[in-house]
């Protein structure tokens, strides 16, 4: 049987939150010096959904809903639906492996900083696609869950 090197690798989970003003919440990462989704690592024993309910509460404390149908049972098997997943290089950290999804804010969130200190902002589509020096992968999924999500 073969090892997995995990030594490089992280487990993370994001969510672009969506409000019924058509703007994306991002907060500013200051080790990257970019805006970036909520979200965090994936703690021992739980499922990317788990994580990501509980980074929101943590970080923003916002009640949302994952977009869609976000998983469908088949027997014993669970399809979870999610944006996408991707694998980051990232500074200093190695490699996360991040589980995307999108969601819809429930509340109206008037906080400005997380629970660390980190700026919160809503982004309009034209503000996404204005903002300089944003990652091309955080534009993007930003970008698509604009387009798709509609109140």
């Amino acid at each position: 049987m073969s090892k997995i090197n995990w030594k490089n690798k992280c487990w993370v989970t994001t969510i672009f939150l969506v409000n019924k003003d058509n703007k994306v919440l991002l907060t500013w990462n200051k080790n990257l010096q970019t805006w970036i989704p909520v979200g965090g690592h994936i703690d021992k024993g739980e499922s990317p959904q788990e994580a990501v309910k509980r980074e929101v509460k943590e970080e923003i404390g916002c009640d949302f809903r994952f977009y869609g149908e976000n998983k469908e049972n088949k027997g014993d098997v669970e399809v979870v639906k999610m944006h996408r997943f991707q694998i980051e290089k990232v500074p200093h950290h190695g490699q996360h492996m991040n589980f995307v999804f999108f969601g819809v804010c429930k509340d109206d969130l008037s906080v400005k900083e997380t629970d660390e200190k980190e700026k919160l902002r809503w982004f309009s589509k034209e503000e996404i696609v204005d903002e300089k020096g944003m990652l091309e992968s955080v534009r993007s999924s930003a970008l698509a869950a604009l387009n798709v999500i509609r109140f």
